[in-house]
């Protein structure tokens, strides 16, 4: 395994921030914000999958998080309950004592074999599903099983290669920090309450906001909605101020943890 004191220091420093950021993953839009920004920054991936396991290993809650446009397709493939892609590997994890490992990386297959159950896949059948849909480089970290306590599983697709920082490492060091921020985000949504808060944007405000959710741009949007870029450019400014943020990562992660 590869010395994180080895990199440069401008890719440390990266490092730095993204660990800093993760220690304050406290609800669901604080992973996209962490995923998408400082982690992104130095692990390059398109989306990234997350499942969260009883003591038993049953599913209690799985999420994704991405800030590219991925097809609807794709997303049922990894995150179906039971049958996904994003299942298959948690389960995988739990069999192999939560080590981590590449799909179509760098030390795919021989480097790390890893046995496989009657009820689970191999690797080489995960490696197929990822090929299938075109999801690259895939690198799965997993708390492995946690006696009495929920563990936790985080796959990156897509990963970039090479990194400039070493990849599998990074994804270690983030590992506890993700893993309790994810509990504590599945906590706070399966214990609010109350009505949800009434909607504060206008109706073009939402078409507009429900699109840069699916990673369009402003050129996109313009299109689909047959209105000019600098139309959508100025509900955007004004839908910041609303929103009182300041880019679209903010305005995406508010309205998660609004919805």
């Amino acid at each position: 395994m590869s010395d994180l004191l080895d990199i440069a220091p401008q890719a440390l420093a990266h490092v730095h921030i993204a660990l800093r950021a993760a220690a304050t993953v406290r609800q669901r839009s604080d992973i996209f914000l962490c995923s998408q920004g400082p982690v992104q920054a130095c692990l390059p991936h398109t989306l990234m999958a997350c499942a969260l396991l009883a003591p038993g290993g049953n599913t209690l809650h799985c999420d994704c998080f991405h800030a590219t446009l991925i097809d609807a397709h794709v997303l049922e493939a990894v995150m179906s309950p039971q049958t996904g892609l994003l299942w298959e590997l948690a389960q995988h994890c739990l069999q192999g004592a939560g080590a981590p490992f590449w799909i179509n990386g760098p030390t795919f297959p021989k480097a790390t074999p890893q046995p496989s159950s009657p009820e689970g896949s191999s690797l080489d059948q995960l490696s197929q599903r990822c090929a299938q849909l075109d999801l690259g480089p895939t690198l799965v970290v997993s708390t492995g099983v946690l006696p009495g306590s929920r563990s936790s599983c985080f796959v990156f697709f897509n990963v970039a290669q090479p990194t400039a920082v070493p990849a599998m490492e990074l994804a270690t060091l983030l590992l506890p920090h993700f893993h309790l921020g994810l509990c504590r985000s599945w906590a706070a949504q399966a214990e609010s309450v109350g009505p949800k808060p009434p909607e504060r944007l206008t109706k073009r405000q939402t078409q507009i906001m429900n699109w840069v959710q699916q990673g369009k741009t402003n050129f996109e949007i313009a299109v689909i909605l047959e209105v000019s870029p600098l139309t959508v450019k100025n509900h955007l400014q004004k839908l910041f101020k609303r929103l009182d943020v300041h880019n679209r990562a903010q305005a995406v992660a508010k309205r998660m943890a609004g919805s």
